[in-house]
């Protein structure tokens, strides 16, 4: 099915508050792959976890550090991550704006 809509119609969601703290979400797709822009504001983060599904970040804009297993990089606009099902992640927003992605769940 069809659907068009405009981003601002849909309202901030806090996202997983079982390991995220300042993280909400606009869900733009929730069928098959689900992806979601995702707003981290200053100090926000997604502590380590692990999922039985991948990820792929793409960050818009703002500046902070994903970490991917052991490895740490900085976030900022243009930076893309995929995360593989079962791998340790996290993110968080070390600067004083917000941080944006978009963050896309792939079974």
């Amino acid at each position: 099915m069809s659907k068009v809509f405009q981003i601002t119609a849909l309202q901030w969601q806090p996202v997983r508050l079982d390991v995220a703290s300042g993280v909400y979400g606009k869900t733009l797709l929730a069928e098959g792959a689900r992806l979601v822009l995702t707003r981290v504001e200053p100090q926000g983060k997604f502590s380590t976890h692990r999922d039985g599904y991948g990820h792929l970040f793409y960050f818009l804009e703002g500046e902070g550090i994903v970490c991917v297993g052991d490895e740490r990089y900085r976030a900022q606009p243009g930076l893309v991550v995929q995360v593989a099902a079962g791998e340790a992640h996290a993110y968080e927003n070390t600067g004083n704006q917000d941080l944006i992605l978009i963050s896309v769940n792939v079974p």
